[in-house]
């Protein structure tokens, strides 16, 4: 018998917790990858199954997010998937022709009197991780400074439609009069647009403007020294939401304070205004919303209409996500009915800008906190938020963020191949595989020999996790990925050079 046995497999990554403002992050042997350590607190009640979906980035020039890319983890804290090193927004699972796809917008942040708004595309992968396509807007905007980007899509929203469209947000510095808002006649605004596009042709199917529809002075953002020449436009709209139901649409502007019910051709239907009520009169005191974000329609009947969102910090009372039925056509005479108004009493948090309200499979409900890096799952019989089943911090406030955060169920075989490294350790040595992306595959089948030649089958081990370690015998070790029962993707082949120097494995 081998004095170094192959063993079950054991889950491998290591945790690195840097001396200066890093985030704690985890490191691999067969993998370049550093996702954020998640900091987990559960309860064990149950939570909707599913991945978690998050896109990490840097809030100021103090680096702390290590991995700044489109990810996919596990609710214990497990990386599954790691996407291309970029600045990436709005990662999401979709239904696109019939087929699973993931999604994120990728591109430039701008910077400056542009903060706050980006430039880039949206690429769609299927569960291969196969390019679909890439959806590179080109809108004709102009920007405070003039400046071109060969990709104009906004990163506030990407949306793929029940009719295989895409929808994104824009902004375009536009001259108008501000005199309603103690602006000059000929002041400047970034007008709030979104677009809705054939995604392969790239062809715009509609166009909606901000400006033609909804008054300058509905505005709750301060004018301050903004608007006077096209160098500091004022952002009086602030589109960051756009979905459709059926023909029409779901508009959402940030600094309105209201969420707008849009016919098929752009003309607003009704309003709802997150102080007043709008169309719908006076809200009770735990509906109301501001700066709020991610309005969300659900429950549509032909009487009545559930909307969720992300209700940002009013300066006085903690974030919430709140969820509000209100009659389909505005009724002044009817109150609309709280469904949820959730947050952590034990752990309030104030999100000034981001952030996200997703509701589950279960009925439990997500929340990523944008500006703040943290995610909540609430349970479902929890309206006012007393249920917080999960919760897990993978950043320092003020230096990490996640715009928004989700949860999808999401199936994936890589076309890629593992990636294997053997290094020896003590008489012994020891491989480590991974498989980036992976979801499907249940065990390692092991091949071991003294060369590349003469490579024989020596066992199985368990899948455990996006980084398996495992006991090695001979010089030269190559594994298969086992899916669904058959024997699936082989890693490179990986050998302990003179039994002491490691042959590096594909990173």
């Amino acid at each position: 018998m081998s004095t170094c046995p192959l063993g079950p497999g054991e889950q491998s990554s290591q945790i690195v917790k840097e001396y200066d403002a890093r985030w704690p992050y985890q490191v691999f042997k067969s993998s370049h990858f550093t996702p954020p350590v998640f900091a987990i607190t559960a309860t064990g009640e149950p939570l909707a199954p599913g991945l978690l979906f998050i896109t990490p980035g840097n809030q100021s020039p103090t680096p702390s997010a290590k991995d700044v890319a489109p990810l996919i983890m596990t609710d214990t804290g497990q990386l599954v998937f790691n996407g291309p090193t970029s600045n990436t927004t709005n990662f999401q699972y979709a239904l696109y022709k019939g087929i699973d796809i993931i999604i994120f917008w990728s591109g430039i942040s701008a910077a400056g009197a542009n903060s706050g708004h980006g430039y880039g595309n949206i690429t769609f992968l299927d569960a291969s991780y196969t390019e679909v396509v890439t959806v590179c807007p080109q809108l004709g905007l102009v920007t405070p400074d003039n400046t071109k980007y060969p990709c104009e899509a906004d990163f506030h929203e990407a949306y793929i439609t029940n009719r295989n469209t895409i929808v994104v947000s824009a902004y375009n510095t536009t001259p108008t009069d501000l005199t309603s808002v103690g602006g000059p006649k000929d002041g400047w605004i970034f007008d709030s647009l979104f677009f809705e596009i054939e995604p392969e042709s790239g062809d715009i199917l509609f166009r909606w403007s901000a400006l033609e529809y909804i008054a300058i002075n509905d505005t709750k953002q301060p004018l301050a020294a903004a608007g006077r020449d096209q160098s500091q436009p004022f952002d009086c709209f602030h589109i960051n939401s756009v979905v459709n139901f059926g023909y029409e649409w779901l508009v959402n502007l940030r600094n309105t304070w209201s969420t707008y019910m849009l016919m098929a051709e752009g003309d607003v239907i009704w309003r709802i205004q997150g102080d007043t009520g709008g169309d719908f009169g006076p809200l009770p005191d735990d509906a109301r919303f501001r700066w709020q974000h991610h309005a969300k329609s659900h429950s549509i009947t032909s009487t009545s209409i559930s909307i969720s969102w992300f209700n940002n910090y009013d300066g006085i009372n903690p974030t919430t996500g709140l969820e509000i039925q209100l009659p389909i056509f505005p009724d002044r005479a009817t109150p609309v009915s709280i469904l949820k108004s959730l947050s952590d009493s034990s752990d309030p948090i104030y999100t000034a800008f981001e952030g996200s309200t997703q509701i589950l499979s279960n009925g439990n409900t997500l929340m990523g906190y944008g500006s703040v890096p943290v995610m909540k799952e609430y349970g479902p019989l929890s309206p006012n938020g007393s249920d917080i089943r999960f919760t897990a911090r993978f950043g320092a406030d003020n230096l990490v963020h996640s715009y928004r955060a989700f949860k999808h169920e999401w199936h994936a075989t890589p076309t890629t191949s593992p990636s294997l490294v053997v290094e020896k350790t003590g008489p012994c040595g020891s491989g480590y595989v991974s498989w980036n992306g992976a979801t499907e595959a249940t065990a390692w089948a092991v091949y071991e020999g003294p060369n590349e030649g003469m490579l024989g089958f020596v066992g199985k081990i368990g899948y455990k996790g996006f980084e398996t370690k495992f006991g090695v015998a001979e010089n030269c070790v190559q594994v298969v990925a086992v899916v669904e029962g058959k024997m699936g993707a082989r890693s490179n082949v990986a050998c302990v050079k003179g039994r002491g120097n490691v042959a590096a494995g594909l990173l």
